[in-house]
Protein backbone atom coordinates (compact mmCIF):
# COMPACT_ATOMS: atom_id res chain seq x y z
CA UNK A 1 0.00 0.00 0.00
CA UNK A 2 1.25 3.53 -0.82
CA UNK A 3 2.88 5.13 2.24
CA UNK A 4 0.97 8.39 1.79
CA UNK A 5 -2.37 6.57 1.59
CA UNK A 6 -1.53 4.60 4.76
CA UNK A 7 -0.57 7.79 6.59
CA UNK A 8 -3.86 9.35 5.52
CA UNK A 9 -5.84 6.39 6.82
CA UNK A 10 -3.96 6.48 10.11
CA UNK A 11 -4.70 10.18 10.51
CA UNK A 12 -8.40 9.57 9.91
CA UNK A 13 -8.47 6.55 12.23
CA UNK A 14 -7.06 8.33 15.22
CA UNK A 15 -8.61 11.73 14.61
CA UNK A 16 -11.64 10.89 16.76
CA UNK A 17 -9.54 9.69 19.69
CA UNK A 18 -7.68 12.99 20.41
CA UNK A 19 -10.89 14.93 19.87
CA UNK A 20 -12.62 12.88 22.54
CA UNK A 21 -9.75 13.47 24.88
CA UNK A 22 -9.74 17.20 24.13
CA UNK A 23 -13.43 17.35 25.01
CA UNK A 24 -12.72 15.61 28.27
CA UNK A 25 -9.95 18.11 28.95
CA UNK A 26 -12.30 20.98 28.19
CA UNK A 27 -14.93 19.67 30.61
CA UNK A 28 -12.52 20.15 33.45
CA UNK A 29 -11.90 23.64 32.13
CA UNK A 30 -10.36 26.13 34.55
CA UNK A 31 -9.26 23.62 37.14
CA UNK A 32 -7.03 21.85 34.67
CA UNK A 33 -5.63 25.08 33.35
CA UNK A 34 -4.85 26.30 36.87
CA UNK A 35 -3.33 23.01 37.91
CA UNK A 36 -1.18 22.61 34.85
CA UNK A 37 -0.83 26.10 33.54
CA UNK A 38 2.74 26.53 34.80
CA UNK A 39 3.74 23.37 33.03
CA UNK A 40 2.47 24.67 29.70
CA UNK A 41 4.35 27.89 30.27
CA UNK A 42 7.53 25.86 30.81
CA UNK A 43 7.00 24.07 27.50
CA UNK A 44 5.59 20.85 29.03
CA UNK A 45 3.93 18.15 26.90
CA UNK A 46 1.21 16.82 29.19
CA UNK A 47 -1.27 16.62 26.34
CA UNK A 48 1.17 14.73 24.11
CA UNK A 49 2.05 12.33 26.91
CA UNK A 50 -1.61 11.71 27.62
CA UNK A 51 -2.21 11.04 23.93
CA UNK A 52 0.80 8.78 23.75
CA UNK A 53 -0.37 6.75 26.74
CA UNK A 54 -3.57 6.06 24.87
CA UNK A 55 -1.95 4.39 21.84
CA UNK A 56 1.67 3.55 22.58
CA UNK A 57 2.11 -0.23 22.56
CA UNK A 58 4.89 -0.02 25.11
CA UNK A 59 2.58 1.54 27.67
CA UNK A 60 -0.63 -0.22 26.77
CA UNK A 61 -2.84 -1.69 24.02
CA UNK A 62 -3.75 0.26 20.91
CA UNK A 63 -7.33 1.37 21.47
CA UNK A 64 -9.75 1.97 18.61
CA UNK A 65 -13.45 2.68 18.57
CA UNK A 66 -15.71 0.43 16.50
CA UNK A 67 -16.16 3.30 14.06
CA UNK A 68 -12.40 3.70 13.62
CA UNK A 69 -11.95 -0.04 13.10
CA UNK A 70 -14.59 0.00 10.39
CA UNK A 71 -13.04 3.07 8.75
CA UNK A 72 -9.61 1.41 8.60
CA UNK A 73 -10.96 -1.89 7.32
CA UNK A 74 -9.72 -3.67 10.46
CA UNK A 75 -11.36 -7.04 10.87
CA UNK A 76 -10.75 -9.80 13.40
CA UNK A 77 -11.38 -13.53 13.50
CA UNK A 78 -10.66 -16.51 15.70
CA UNK A 79 -7.48 -18.42 14.87
CA UNK A 80 -8.33 -21.94 13.82
CA UNK A 81 -6.80 -25.34 13.23
CA UNK A 82 -6.18 -26.28 9.63
CA UNK A 83 -3.86 -28.15 7.29
CA UNK A 84 -1.30 -26.10 5.37
CA UNK A 85 0.72 -27.80 2.65
CA UNK A 86 4.20 -26.63 1.86
CA UNK A 87 5.59 -27.50 -1.57
CA UNK A 88 8.95 -28.60 -2.94
CA UNK A 89 9.28 -28.01 -6.68
CA UNK A 90 11.10 -30.62 -8.78
CA UNK A 91 11.64 -31.41 -12.46
CA UNK A 92 11.50 -34.82 -14.07
CA UNK A 93 10.26 -37.10 -16.78
CA UNK A 94 7.74 -39.89 -17.24
CA UNK A 95 9.68 -43.16 -17.56
CA UNK A 96 10.16 -44.65 -21.02
CA UNK A 97 9.16 -48.07 -19.75
CA UNK A 98 6.29 -49.13 -17.55
CA UNK A 99 6.61 -51.58 -14.69
CA UNK A 100 3.46 -53.63 -15.23
CA UNK A 101 3.58 -55.28 -18.65
CA UNK A 102 1.77 -58.49 -19.57
CA UNK A 103 2.89 -60.58 -22.55
CA UNK A 104 0.10 -62.39 -24.37
CA UNK A 105 0.90 -65.92 -25.59
CA UNK A 106 -0.88 -68.90 -27.09
CA UNK A 107 -1.61 -71.88 -24.77
CA UNK A 108 0.07 -74.20 -27.34
CA UNK A 109 1.50 -74.29 -30.84
CA UNK A 110 -0.88 -72.64 -33.30
CA UNK A 111 -1.26 -70.45 -36.36
CA UNK A 112 -2.64 -66.92 -36.11
CA UNK A 113 -5.87 -66.69 -38.10
CA UNK A 114 -7.12 -63.21 -37.16
CA UNK A 115 -5.72 -60.18 -35.25
CA UNK A 116 -8.28 -57.86 -33.68
CA UNK A 117 -6.12 -55.62 -31.51
CA UNK A 118 -3.90 -52.94 -33.01
CA UNK A 119 -0.81 -51.22 -31.66
CA UNK A 120 -1.85 -48.43 -29.30
CA UNK A 121 -5.41 -49.67 -28.81
CA UNK A 122 -6.88 -49.84 -25.31
CA UNK A 123 -8.30 -53.20 -24.33
CA UNK A 124 -10.26 -54.61 -21.41
CA UNK A 125 -9.51 -57.74 -19.42
CA UNK A 126 -11.16 -60.75 -21.15
CA UNK A 127 -11.46 -59.01 -24.52
CA UNK A 128 -10.56 -61.20 -27.52
CA UNK A 129 -7.30 -60.01 -29.07
CA UNK A 130 -6.81 -62.63 -31.77
CA UNK A 131 -7.96 -66.04 -32.99
CA UNK A 132 -5.59 -68.96 -33.60
CA UNK A 133 -5.90 -72.43 -35.08
CA UNK A 134 -4.41 -75.04 -32.77
CA UNK A 135 -1.90 -77.46 -34.33
CA UNK A 136 -3.02 -80.35 -32.10
CA UNK A 137 -6.61 -80.64 -33.31
CA UNK A 138 -7.21 -77.90 -35.87
CA UNK A 139 -9.76 -76.19 -33.66
CA UNK A 140 -9.96 -72.46 -33.25
CA UNK A 141 -9.12 -70.73 -30.00
CA UNK A 142 -9.48 -67.14 -28.77
CA UNK A 143 -6.56 -65.33 -27.15
CA UNK A 144 -7.88 -62.85 -24.57
CA UNK A 145 -6.44 -59.82 -22.78
CA UNK A 146 -5.14 -60.71 -19.31
CA UNK A 147 -5.53 -57.15 -17.93
CA UNK A 148 -7.01 -53.78 -18.76
CA UNK A 149 -4.43 -51.75 -20.61
CA UNK A 150 -2.91 -50.48 -23.83
CA UNK A 151 -1.26 -52.56 -26.55
CA UNK A 152 2.32 -51.30 -26.59
CA UNK A 153 3.82 -54.00 -28.83
CA UNK A 154 2.62 -56.54 -31.41
CA UNK A 155 4.97 -59.30 -32.42
CA UNK A 156 3.16 -61.46 -34.99
CA UNK A 157 0.95 -61.11 -38.05
CA UNK A 158 -1.90 -63.13 -39.52
CA UNK A 159 -0.70 -66.52 -40.78
CA UNK A 160 2.39 -66.69 -38.55
CA UNK A 161 3.09 -69.57 -36.19
CA UNK A 162 3.10 -69.09 -32.41
CA UNK A 163 3.56 -71.25 -29.32
CA UNK A 164 3.43 -70.91 -25.56
CA UNK A 165 6.88 -69.24 -25.46
CA UNK A 166 6.39 -66.64 -28.20
CA UNK A 167 4.63 -63.36 -27.38
CA UNK A 168 1.79 -62.16 -29.58
CA UNK A 169 1.15 -58.82 -27.84
CA UNK A 170 2.52 -56.78 -24.93
CA UNK A 171 -0.10 -54.95 -22.87
CA UNK A 172 0.72 -52.29 -20.30
CA UNK A 173 -1.41 -50.61 -17.67
CA UNK A 174 -0.87 -46.90 -18.47
CA UNK A 175 -3.35 -45.73 -15.86
CA UNK A 176 -0.41 -45.62 -13.42
CA UNK A 177 2.86 -44.31 -14.85
CA UNK A 178 6.25 -44.11 -13.12
CA UNK A 179 7.98 -40.74 -13.19
CA UNK A 180 11.54 -39.92 -12.13
CA UNK A 181 12.54 -36.65 -10.45
CA UNK A 182 15.69 -34.99 -9.09
CA UNK A 183 15.39 -33.42 -5.65
CA UNK A 184 18.07 -31.25 -4.06
CA UNK A 185 20.01 -32.69 -1.15
CA UNK A 186 18.86 -29.86 1.15
CA UNK A 187 15.21 -30.88 0.67
CA UNK A 188 15.57 -34.64 1.07
CA UNK A 189 14.81 -34.57 4.81
CA UNK A 190 11.28 -33.36 3.94
CA UNK A 191 10.57 -36.29 1.60
CA UNK A 192 9.39 -39.78 2.53
CA UNK A 193 7.85 -42.85 0.91
CA UNK A 194 4.12 -42.57 0.36
CA UNK A 195 4.22 -38.77 0.23
CA UNK A 196 1.79 -37.12 -2.18
CA UNK A 197 2.78 -35.12 -5.23
CA UNK A 198 1.18 -33.09 -7.98
CA UNK A 199 2.60 -33.60 -11.48
CA UNK A 200 2.22 -31.11 -14.34
CA UNK A 201 3.11 -32.07 -17.95
CA UNK A 202 4.74 -29.35 -20.03
CA UNK A 203 2.02 -29.88 -22.65
CA UNK A 204 -0.67 -29.04 -20.05
CA UNK A 205 1.13 -26.79 -17.50
CA UNK A 206 -2.07 -25.95 -15.60
CA UNK A 207 -3.39 -29.52 -15.36
CA UNK A 208 -2.37 -31.38 -12.18
CA UNK A 209 -2.06 -35.17 -11.93
CA UNK A 210 -1.96 -36.85 -8.51
CA UNK A 211 1.08 -38.99 -7.66
CA UNK A 212 2.71 -40.86 -4.78
CA UNK A 213 6.42 -41.33 -4.04
CA UNK A 214 7.39 -45.03 -4.18
CA UNK A 215 11.21 -44.89 -4.26
CA UNK A 216 13.95 -42.64 -2.84
CA UNK A 217 17.50 -43.34 -3.96
CA UNK A 218 20.06 -43.93 -1.19
CA UNK A 219 22.68 -42.13 -3.29
CA UNK A 220 23.40 -38.41 -3.82
CA UNK A 221 24.67 -37.51 -7.28
CA UNK A 222 28.20 -36.14 -6.85
CA UNK A 223 27.83 -33.72 -9.76
CA UNK A 224 24.37 -32.25 -9.28
CA UNK A 225 23.97 -32.86 -5.50
CA UNK A 226 20.51 -34.23 -6.16
CA UNK A 227 18.73 -37.43 -5.17
CA UNK A 228 16.62 -39.50 -7.55
CA UNK A 229 13.07 -40.24 -6.52
CA UNK A 230 10.32 -42.12 -8.33
CA UNK A 231 6.58 -41.53 -8.12
CA UNK A 232 3.59 -43.36 -9.55
CA UNK A 233 1.33 -40.91 -11.39
CA UNK A 234 -2.43 -41.30 -11.84
CA UNK A 235 -3.03 -41.26 -15.62
CA UNK A 236 -6.62 -42.47 -15.80
CA UNK A 237 -7.48 -40.03 -18.59
CA UNK A 238 -4.47 -41.18 -20.67
CA UNK A 239 -3.11 -37.64 -21.10
CA UNK A 240 0.45 -38.49 -20.01
CA UNK A 241 2.80 -40.23 -22.44
CA UNK A 242 5.91 -42.30 -21.88
CA UNK A 243 9.05 -40.15 -21.83
CA UNK A 244 7.13 -36.88 -21.41
CA UNK A 245 8.82 -34.00 -19.52
CA UNK A 246 6.99 -32.95 -16.36
CA UNK A 247 7.40 -30.79 -13.29
CA UNK A 248 6.31 -31.83 -9.85
CA UNK A 249 5.30 -30.40 -6.48
CA UNK A 250 5.96 -32.54 -3.41
CA UNK A 251 3.35 -31.77 -0.78
CA UNK A 252 4.14 -31.73 2.92
CA UNK A 253 1.15 -31.40 5.22
CA UNK A 254 1.55 -29.36 8.39
CA UNK A 255 -1.40 -29.35 10.74
CA UNK A 256 -1.87 -26.56 13.26
CA UNK A 257 -3.11 -23.03 13.74
CA UNK A 258 -3.37 -21.03 10.54
CA UNK A 259 -4.02 -17.36 9.86
CA UNK A 260 -4.29 -15.29 6.67
CA UNK A 261 -0.84 -14.28 5.46
CA UNK A 262 -1.81 -10.60 5.71
CA UNK A 263 -2.30 -10.99 9.47
CA UNK A 264 1.43 -11.58 9.97
CA UNK A 265 3.59 -8.44 10.24
CA UNK A 266 7.25 -7.70 10.99
CA UNK A 267 7.83 -5.13 13.72
CA UNK A 268 11.32 -4.31 15.02
CA UNK A 269 12.67 -7.50 13.42
CA UNK A 270 10.01 -9.57 15.18
CA UNK A 271 7.21 -11.51 13.52
CA UNK A 272 3.90 -10.59 15.13
CA UNK A 273 0.15 -10.77 14.82
CA UNK A 274 -2.21 -8.32 16.50
CA UNK A 275 -4.44 -9.86 19.14
CA UNK A 276 -7.69 -8.23 20.20
CA UNK A 277 -8.15 -8.00 23.96
CA UNK A 278 -10.72 -6.32 26.20
CA UNK A 279 -8.42 -3.29 26.43
CA UNK A 280 -7.42 -3.01 22.75
CA UNK A 281 -5.02 -4.45 20.21
CA UNK A 282 -1.62 -5.81 21.27
CA UNK A 283 1.21 -7.19 19.11
CA UNK A 284 1.99 -10.84 19.87
CA UNK A 285 5.27 -12.33 18.71
CA UNK A 286 4.84 -15.63 16.84
CA UNK A 287 6.88 -18.32 15.12
CA UNK A 288 5.59 -19.10 11.64
CA UNK A 289 5.77 -22.31 9.60
CA UNK A 290 4.55 -23.28 6.15
CA UNK A 291 2.94 -20.69 3.90
CA UNK A 292 0.67 -21.49 0.98
CA UNK A 293 -2.62 -20.50 -0.65
CA UNK A 294 -2.71 -17.22 1.28
CA UNK A 295 -2.45 -18.95 4.67
CA UNK A 296 0.40 -19.06 7.18
CA UNK A 297 0.75 -21.70 9.88
CA UNK A 298 1.62 -20.49 13.39
CA UNK A 299 3.91 -22.84 15.33
CA UNK A 300 4.21 -20.77 18.53
CA UNK A 301 2.73 -17.62 20.05
CA UNK A 302 -1.04 -17.93 19.85
CA UNK A 303 -3.65 -20.52 20.72
CA UNK A 304 -6.64 -21.89 18.91
CA UNK A 305 -9.60 -19.46 19.15
CA UNK A 306 -7.45 -16.39 20.02
CA UNK A 307 -9.02 -13.37 18.32
CA UNK A 308 -6.55 -11.74 15.95
CA UNK A 309 -6.59 -9.03 13.28
CA UNK A 310 -6.96 -10.70 9.86
CA UNK A 311 -7.45 -7.53 7.81
CA UNK A 312 -5.88 -4.13 8.42
CA UNK A 313 -2.94 -5.39 10.48
CA UNK A 314 -0.62 -3.20 8.42
CA UNK A 315 -2.51 -0.13 9.62
CA UNK A 316 -1.87 -1.07 13.27
CA UNK A 317 1.78 -1.76 12.48
CA UNK A 318 2.12 1.67 10.89
CA UNK A 319 0.49 3.32 13.90
CA UNK A 320 2.91 1.52 16.22
CA UNK A 321 5.88 2.76 14.20
CA UNK A 322 4.47 6.29 14.24
CA UNK A 323 4.05 6.15 18.02
CA UNK A 324 7.59 4.83 18.45
CA UNK A 325 9.00 7.74 16.47
CA UNK A 326 6.97 10.22 18.49
CA UNK A 327 8.08 8.62 21.75
CA UNK A 328 11.75 8.81 20.71
CA UNK A 329 11.44 12.49 19.81
CA UNK A 330 9.82 13.25 23.16
CA UNK A 331 12.95 12.09 24.91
Amino acid sequence: MNRFIVNGIISLLFLSEPMAMAADHHDHGGNNEKEHGHQHEDGGHDGDEEHGDHHNHEDGPIQLSEESQELGGIKTARAGLSEVASKISVSGRIAQDVEEVKYVTSPESATVEECRAALGSRVKQGEVLCTVVLDSNGEKGDIKAPINGTVISEFVKKGEDVDETSAIYAIADLNKLPANFDIYEKDIASVKLGQKMLVYPLTHPDKAFKAEIVFISPRVDETTYTVKIRAVVDNTNDALKLGMSVRGEILSEGGGITVPAAAVQTVENKTVVFMKTDKGFVPQEVKIGAQTNGLTSIEEGICDHDEIVVEGAFILKSKMMEDEMGHDHAH
